[in-house]
């Protein structure tokens, strides 16, 4: 079993950001506490929405520290781990109002406001997935990440964040 670089501690539940689950340094264990001031909670209408859903709260990352780096290596510390190519995907679609008025920014110039929100919660989204899905193959960081954008059917925006998952430790 490999040795994580987090420290053993409770963290929010990745499941349940409602709650502390204790992680001992190389998993999570079947400990469970209330979370208490600063752990987030989430309303009852985010509870009932499905990530992807109308209304649905942006995906959040709970679990250990990953670091994400766009550079091949971390200095001051070590690869010991390579476990391949992890990404985090989103597609999202503005509505037709949402449309309209970019529509209207092409003519008169400007901002497109409702645009930019929606690039930079679908990045925010797309790193909190990828984060997970580092975890997920056991490593506590990312190298060499990038940023993938592409238009969908001249209707959507899809966002792709990835890069190579890793175990890294300091260097003494």
């Amino acid at each position: 079993m490999t040795q994580s670089t987090t420290p053993a501690s409770w963290y929010p539940d990745p499941q349940n950001p409602s709650q502390l689950r204790y992680w001992d340094g190389n998993g999570w264990t079947d400990q469970f506490r209330a979370a208490t001031g600063g752990a987030p909670v989430q309303s009852q209408h985010m509870a009932e929405s499905a990530p992807g859903s109308l209304n649905a709260p942006l995906a959040s990352y709970q679990g250990p520290p990953i670091i994400i780096t766009t550079m091949n290596d971390l200095p001051g510390w070590e690869i010991a781990e390579v476990y391949g190519e992890v990404f985090g995907v989103v597609v999202r679609a503005r509505n037709a109002f949402s449309n309209m008025g970019a529509g209207f920014r092409t003519v008169f110039g400007g901002e497109a406001k409702g645009f930019t929100k929606l690039i930079t919660d679908s990045r925010l989204e797309a790193t909190a997935r990828l984060r997970a899905a580092a975890h997920d193959v056991g490593g506590n960081a990312v190298i060499a990440m990038r940023f993938d954008c592409n238009e969908i059917a001249g209707q959507m925006s899809e966002v792709a964040a990835y890069g190579t998952a890793v175990r890294a430790v300091r260097k003494p």
